[in-house]
């Protein structure tokens, strides 16, 4: 008998100092602001957070010295007595509001790509720690690709909000990364239209590449302006194009709207519009300046100009100052075997279309072909390429 009672006052004293060392040191999350104190009661179910940082629906027992002793919700009173770890106490801050958490991944599971993708934005507006939003020292880069996409977006954004307005009106906020705070959910819902916003502005990685190599060529058109004075040679250097969009709005306009994903990132049109803006008052007192070259229009060949008139969409409304052809005779392309594959002739002309939204007159570059027949005789003439470029005016 004494060896029972022994063994019994033993169980008694085990007990005592287990629950006496888990108030001592209670459970806690280390995310959570030091402060927090939901003011809770006795009895109400709520959500709790320890180190482990995982989410557990529990119930309150006492509360005391800024902590709560909890247990799980249908915990019996046997285990109360008779088991040591039955309830334990938690820091005040690592407990919070009750959600019901099965029920609000079910109606937003599907959303969790669409919140992951606004996480930076949502940083940068309340100067959130990032890390402490995503749970990651690295984040991927969302951008929007597309007004299409645009619009996806902003419907899934507001399915989001109706959900949690209607139906999870209060969320706690845990501290915790997304996937475990639902409170970051409806901040992003809340915040829905200046994240869109947002998220508009965030330039696509590949967009991005290609305004840089399309800057680097404006940079080296304006130099090329720069260094021009006078002549026939010299002014583009490559920057036709990028001269042309510059002086004519019309050219622009086409440019930028042929550019797929730009019509969604107004970051990317920016920048060429502020780099053009800058070559224009370089550009356009130098392509008056630039004349065409006269050994262009050295021979006449009637067929030929025909040939190229024809081509252009509306020649009557050009004024012709030069047409001609640069070679005498035809140019012959042979293969390794010196067998002819076809022959052609460069043409060019020299005109002003006043429709043109810019002052400058135009070289049209043709080259004008014939494929070789066999037997020493060739196919008809047709215009295998074709460019222009501005040119001052007579």
């Amino acid at each position: 008998m004494n060896c029972k009672l022994s063994f019994f006052a033993l169980a008694v004293f085990f007990a005592v100092t287990v629950n006496a060392q888990s108030a001592q040191n209670p459970l806690y999350n280390p995310a959570a602001d030091p402060a927090y104190d939901g003011n809770l009661n006795v009895n109400d179910i709520v959500i709790a957070v320890d180190k482990g940082a995982a989410l557990k629906t529990m119930k309150v027992f006492q509360k005391k010295d800024g902590m709560y002793q909890l247990g799980t919700k249908d915990v019996t009173a046997w285990e109360i007595k008779n088991r040591p770890d039955a309830l334990k106490w938690y820091k005040a801050n690592s407990v919070y509001p009750y959600f019901d958490q099965d029920a609000f991944n079910a109606r937003t599971g599907k959303y969790k790509s669409v919140v992951a993708g606004y996480l930076l934005c949502l940083s940068q507006k309340y100067k959130l720690n990032l890390a402490a939003l995503t749970g990651s020292n690295s984040w991927p880069t969302y951008y929007i690709k597309d007004n299409a996409e645009h619009e996806s977006e902003k419907n899934k954004l507001e399915e989001l909000f109706q959900i949690i307005d209607k139906e999870f009106s209060t969320l706690p906020n845990t501290f915790l990364s997304y996937t475990q705070n639902p409170a970051i959910w409806k901040l992003v819902a809340a915040n829905r239209f200046e994240l869109l916003e947002c998220l508009t502005k965030v330039e696509n990685p590949e967009i991005k590449r290609m305004i840089d190599f399309y800057l680097k060529e404006i940079a080296t058109a304006k130099t090329a302006a720069e260094n021009f004075t006078s002549g026939t040679s010299g002014l583009y250097n490559g920057g036709y194009s990028w001269m042309f969009r510059a002086v004519s709005k019309k050219g622009r306009e086409d440019f930028i709207t042929t550019q797929k994903g730009w019509n969604a990132n107004t970051g990317a049109v920016s920048k060429i519009n502020a780099a053009l803006d800058e070559l224009k008052p370089i550009c356009a007192p130098k392509i008056a300046l630039l004349k065409m070259e006269n050994n262009l229009f050295q021979y006449r060949d009637a067929p030929s100009e025909a040939l190229m008139k024809g081509y252009l969409k509306n020649p009557a409304i050009l004024k012709i100052h030069k047409i001609g052809i640069s070679d005498a005779d035809w140019l012959i392309e042979k293969n390794s075997f010196g067998i002819p594959l076809y022959r052609y002739k460069r043409g060019t002309m020299w005109v002003r279309n006043n429709t043109d939204d810019h002052p400058y007159c135009k070289g049209l570059f043709f080259v004008i072909k014939q494929d070789y027949s066999g037997s020493g005789t060739y196919g008809k003439s047709f215009i295998s390429e074709y460019s222009e470029e501005l040119r001052g005016c007579l």
